[in-house]
Order: C-alpha cells, then structure tokens, then sequence
C-alpha cells in the first residue's frame, strides 16, 4: 500500500484542496472565529458556500450519551458547507458540528454570487470544487467501511500522524513527530478509551510504539508499524 493510499483510505486530516479559491476571496464577507467557536451545526440553514482562509477547524458527529466521533479536520484553504448548501437542508444540530480548533479566518459566498458569478465566470473552481466533494465522499465511505481489526487500524493513522507531523527526528528505524492523545485518537477511530488503551498496550509490547502523547510521537520500529498497515 503505498503512502497516499494510506491516507486517502485512514486519514481524518483533509489538505488544501480548494486553494484556487484564493483568487476570488474580493467576491466573499470575511469572518473571525475564535478557537472553540461553533461555525455550523446549530439547525441554521446554509445559504453560503465556507473557505477556510486562516486556521483550522473539524466536523465531528455527537450522540446523546455525549460520545465523539470526528468525521475529518480541515485544514486551511478548503471549502466546506457545501453538501447542505446544494441540498438545502439545514445542519440540524450539534450532534453534527464544524468547530473552528484554531481562531479562524473564513469567508462566505453567497447562493447569489456563486449562481451569478462563480457559477458563470469561473468555471475551474466550479470543476476544483466538484472535484474536492467528490474526494469527500471517497475519503468518507472508505473510513466509515474500514473493517480491519483495530490494531492495524491504529497503526494506519499513526503512520500518517507520523508522515504529516514529522519533525525529522528520525534515527534508523525510529520516526518522531508531534504526537496524539489516546482520547483524541479514540474518538477519531469511534472506539472507546479503554479498547484503544489495550491495543496500544500491546504495540508497546510488541516494541513498535515507544511514546504516545499530545506533544510527542515515538515509533521504536516504523517498518514493523508500515507492516501491520500492509497486513
């Protein structure tokens, strides 16, 4: 399995895909959003298209015991709002939530200006934007119907943490990035804490993870990591 497969297949943090959108900023309202602003999911309706100019926010889905699921993370210039912009319906409520995880700099386009003037005027971002929903879907129907056992799921996503976080310190067989809390994990894989806890264990064991934290990543041996993924 090569590297991008990995990511298309595992990975929750979706990068730049729209960023010819730039061009058009002058057509769209600014707006600021601190860290831990909700940007949509309060039953609004969404009658403007979202480019995320500056930051960082996640979609994540919530059900009524209070557990997390996080569908992706947007990084900065990409689109986002645009399956309830088209289909009309509103986000109904904060069991699906984008909030921004970084104070965020957006910009709206309204129905009006992308009927009358993007639709019409610029139709390489009509194609970037088809061809980014369409990754959307691709990247959503392949995380959702991941059936491999969970440790083999875990080291996918570690895999690519390390690849996109890597801060280079890297000596032989062992990778160091930015790392990952367990919890934060658990809720991208849809598991509970203590059955990710158990799986970690025994990549500890088994000498494949070294360290695992929000602030550090240590793999001990990243080719038998890239070996569980390719199992």
């Amino acid at each position: 399995m090569q590297t991008n497969q990995i990511q298309d297949f595992n990975s929750p943090w979706i990068c730049a895909q729209n960023h010819v959108w730039e061009s058009v900023l002058h057509l769209g309202q600014k707006h600021l959003y601190k860290k831990g602003s909700l940007i949509l999911g309060n039953g609004q309706p969404v009658n403007h298209l979202y480019y995320l100019h500056v930051g960082q926010i996640k979609f994540s889905k919530l059900n009524s015991e209070g557990d997390e699921k996080i569908i992706w993370y947007l990084d900065k210039k990409n689109l986002f709002g645009a399956a309830p912009f088209f289909d009309r319906r509103p986000i109904k409520n904060m069991c699906n939530a984008l909030i921004a995880i970084e104070d965020c700099e957006i910009y709206t386009f309204s129905r009006t200006c992308f009927n009358n003037e993007i639709l019409v005027n610029y139709p390489e971002l009509v194609a970037n934007l088809i061809q980014s929903m369409a990754y959307k879907i691709f990247l959503g129907v392949n995380r959702g119907g991941d059936l491999e056992a969970l440790p083999r799921r875990v080291c996918k996503v570690l895999h690519y943490i390390l690849e996109r976080e890597s801060d280079s310190l890297v000596s032989g067989n062992r990778g160091c990035s930015k790392g990952i809390s367990q919890q934060e994990l658990a809720f991208i894989l849809g598991v509970h804490r203590v059955t990710l806890t158990n799986v970690i264990s025994q990549l500890k064991r088994e000498g494949i993870i070294g360290h695992i934290s929000k602030r550090r990543l240590l793999i001990n041996d990243v080719e038998r990591l890239l070996r569980y993924t390719q199992q």
